[in-house]
């Protein structure tokens, strides 16, 4: 585990820097009296690198203090008001292996904010050099960028999410994408904090070495699908329940094996995530979260390098 630095956050005249990869701020007063930093410093040694590349996955104390949890929590409720009923920003189906009857209660889903709501972009703009060089540091990459982002809203008496693997859906492949789970509200064994299978990226990681592809696993109302897939996961693998306070994060590994219990509260449990993928990947042939035309645009091996789609956070 570690901490993140607490910083004296101060309010400072407004300036409109603008973003050279994010949405542009149409309004000249939105972003002005904002907690400045909007995320606390992150410090890595090398002890937790190491730890994270055993286990796949690491906490991360106090990213926000009181006055910028406050901030994100406004501005990612009122983005996801706004976004209505559309899972992803483009308003079409989405094309993960999922049964949506089940998954749709499983947690509220909106992916994409950035794309449609200017708080969250600003927010992202202003969190990327100190979340992208965490990530650079814990995977040893030379630069990461946005796949995409979502809210994960488990609502009251929710679904638990089944095992699963991130990265086997997305529309790219690489051992380092990653993804930073935020918690903004406490998550807890009784309202459906994530589970870590500690070490399963090595035997899905071994496993797609012999297969030559990363395995999907439909999300459904089965909990142990994905563990039938990897029957070595069955014995000797620690579960770690990622129990935090709101304000702290963990950012885990695309392929380690993590899972969420039902919401046993009448409140939501409230999270945003920031899915990340390394800088020169390419099109793998899977549709994801791509719009449409994206989709149709691209061929296996094209370059995903995209500023517009996928804003780079840190690095090159």
């Amino acid at each position: 585990m570690i901490v993140a630095a607490r910083l004296v956050s101060k309010l400072r005249p407004c300036r409109l820097n603008q973003a050279r990869l994010f949405h542009a701020i149409p309004n000249p007063d939105f972003a002005c009296k904002w907690p400045d930093p909007v995320v606390n410093e992150i410090k890595i040694s090398d002890e937790d690198v190491e730890r994270y590349r055993n286990d796949g996955f690491i906490i991360i104390r106090n990213l926000l203090n009181k006055q910028q949890l406050d901030l994100w929590r406004s501005s990612i409720d009122q983005a996801v008001e706004e976004r209505g009923n559309n899972r992803l920003h483009s308003g079409e189906e989405d094309k993960t292996n999922i049964v949506d009857e089940y998954y749709d209660n499983v947690f509220t889903q909106r992916v994409n904010l950035f794309k449609t709501s200017h708080a969250v972009s600003e927010l992202l703009r202003r969190a990327a050099s100190t979340i992208g060089h965490a990530v650079m540091h814990l995977e040893g990459i030379q630069g990461v960028r946005v796949w995409h982002d979502q809210a994960l809203y488990k609502q009251p008496f929710a679904n638990p999410t089944s095992w699963h693997t991130d990265m086997p859906y997305w529309s790219f492949t690489s051992p380092h994408a990653c993804s930073l789970w935020l918690a903004l509200d406490d998550a807890t064994l009784t309202n459906g904090c994530m589970h870590f299978l500690q070490s399963s990226h090595t035997v899905v990681q071994a496993a797609a070495d012999t297969k030559g592809y990363y395995e999907e696993v439909t999300i459904a109302s089965n909990m142990n699908t994905a563990l039938q897939q990897y029957p070595d996961l069955l014995s000797g693998y620690a579960v770690v329940a990622d129990e935090l306070r709101a304000g702290d994060c963990s950012i885990h590994n695309g392929r380690v094996m993590h899972a969420a219990g039902p919401n046993m509260t009448a409140h939501p449990r409230r999270a945003m995530t920031i899915q990340m993928m390394p800088t020169h990947c390419t099109f793998n042939g899977k549709q994801n979260i791509l719009t449409n035309e994206e989709f149709q645009s691209l061929k296996i091996g094209d370059s995903m390098d995209d500023n517009a789609r996928n804003p780079l956070l840190a690095g090159q």
